[in-house]
């Protein structure tokens, strides 16, 4: 499939199953335009990666792959106009990420398409670069290509070529649909970028949607300034790297949960379960954040005392994504032997654990300098990270209890954790910071942004208009 129909068909295949996946969850357009083209993209890979998956375990050809999506969208709306449970008769669900009333103006929707434009542009700049170096090619692509050249007998023995072969692999399974849908590795040396390169869109859209439910028009605008000057966000426009799906997964995880303690709106919950299986499915760096999930747990439940705060329980099924992400990427490694350098699987034969013991003494100093220059950097959105612990301890007492208290913890707890992996990285420090550093913390940095928003929204008046598309 070639020309104008196979990029028609790349770009419906995800909006369709996004669509119908959105309005399965309880979420609508009316709820915000923006926030729900960001969350029907989000939805929609996330699901166009499972079916990828899927069809390599039944070994349907890849030639049969385009149909996958339209075939899925139409059972699932099938299977809910069946069984009468659209999210419409939901209890709350026609609250869900509608936080107050009256439409947007026309200023902000402008500022928002202008950023977007922006994004299209940073990803048009890519057009006349394939996708064959860096770690875009030599770990992303190359397992795409990998995946429709060599499963499944050659899989695994072509993986030796892979620098990481046990990363999560939703940016290749997407790039491997987009293969399979232009006809072929040799067709699309620039176009596997593409659905990747749409988290990026996404990520912009969502934020946008997140800062404005937080902040007026005028202050919202600045927190997404932020972003789309951050020059690591420029490189994940035109690349196909996985962290800035990673950020996006996160952001919709935090938004989505903090919109939930806030409302009890169900629909956001499960757009945050979503997010966050979208993340863990994206890298190994959110694996991080899960375990820095739960020290914050931990450690709340015990400042909060005998009587926690009263709120909204999430149910076990808000893990079930996650959980079904973790453990079929878990076996797909074992059984194709893929290993983790961060495990011993690396030239020294230690893992991370032994070398943070034998180099703490001489990388530490180094990290705090490299931490302390990024937050300083007017040329990057760091900063976010120290004003959100600023405002953090000042806010201590509030915090502590609230809807903010659990992601803040958490997400400041995971941008300490990463400086730890530096630590125990059998990489030469300089190398591995400057070829990952600020790529890697930019995964934080969205959501970091959403929380300061939300600290400060949280002690200034509420703003009447929202992302709203249509007013109720």
């Amino acid at each position: 499939m070639t020309g104008l129909l196979g990029v028609l068909v790349l770009a419906a295949g995800p909006l369709c199953l996004g669509a119908v996946a959105a309005r399965a969850i309880g979420l609508r357009w009316a709820d915000g335009l923006w926030h729900h083209a960001a969350a029907v993209w989000l939805l929609g890979c996330l699901g166009l990666g499972a079916l990828v998956q899927l069809a390599l375990e039944l070994h349907v050809p890849p030639g049969w792959w385009w149909p996958l999506p339209f075939a899925a969208a139409a059972l699932l709306h099938a299977s809910m106009r069946l069984c009468a449970v659209a999210a419409a008769d939901v209890p709350g669900a026609q609250a869900a990420g509608r936080p107050g009333r009256g439409a947007s103006s026309a200023g902000w929707h402008a500022f928002v398409l202008l950023g977007a434009g922006a994004v299209v542009l940073l990803a048009a700049g890519a057009l006349d670069r394939p996708c064959l170096e860096g770690d875009e090619g030599n770990i992303w692509s190359l397992k795409a290509k990998s995946l429709l050249a060599d499963w499944p007998d050659a899989f695994a023995a072509a993986q030796v070529h892979n620098l990481h072969p046990d990363y999560p692999q939703l940016d290749p399974l997407l790039q491997a649909w987009t293969y399979a849908v232009l006809g072929g590795i040799e067709q699309s040396l620039v176009a596997n970028r593409w659905l990747v390169q749409g988290a990026a869109l996404g990520l912009w859209l969502l934020l946008c949607a997140a800062l404005r439910r937080q902040l007026p028009a005028w202050a919202a605008a600045g927190f997404a300034a932020v972003l789309l000057g951050e020059p690591v966000f420029h490189d994940l426009c035109r690349t196909a790297y996985a962290d800035g799906m990673v950020a996006f997964g996160l952001l919709a995880a935090v938004h989505g949960f903090v919109g939930w303690r806030n409302s009890g709106a169900q629909p956001l919950l499960r757009l945050a379960s979503g997010g966050l299986a979208f993340a863990l499915w994206s890298k190994n760096e959110p694996l991080l954040y899960v375990g820095c999930l739960g020290l914050a747990t931990v450690l709340l439940r015990l400042g909060a005392g005998p009587r926690p705060s009263p709120g909204p329980r999430a149910r076990l099924w808000w893990w079930g994504p996650s959980l079904l992400v973790v453990a079929t990427t878990m076996l797909w490694n074992r059984r194709h032997g893929l290993h983790s350098d961060l495990l011993g699987h690396n030239p020294t034969g230690k893992s991370m654990f032994v070398l943070l013991v034998e180099q703490w003494r001489e990388r530490v100093p180094v990290l705090l300098g490299e931490a302390w220059s990024a937050v300083c950097s007017p040329q990057h959105g760091h900063a976010g990270f120290a004003a959100l612990l600023l405002v953090a301890v000042v806010r201590l007492r509030r915090l502590v209890g609230g809807a903010l208290a659990l992601p803040t913890l958490a997400l400041l707890g995971s941008w300490v954790g990463l400086h730890v992996v530096y630590v125990g990285s059998f990489l030469p420090l300089r190398f591995h910071l400057d070829t990952s550093y600020l790529r890697v913390t930019f995964q934080l940095l969205p959501a970091a942004l959403f929380l300061l928003a939300a600290q400060l929204g949280a002690v200034a008046p509420r703003p009447a208009p929202r992302d709203t598309a249509v007013a109720p």
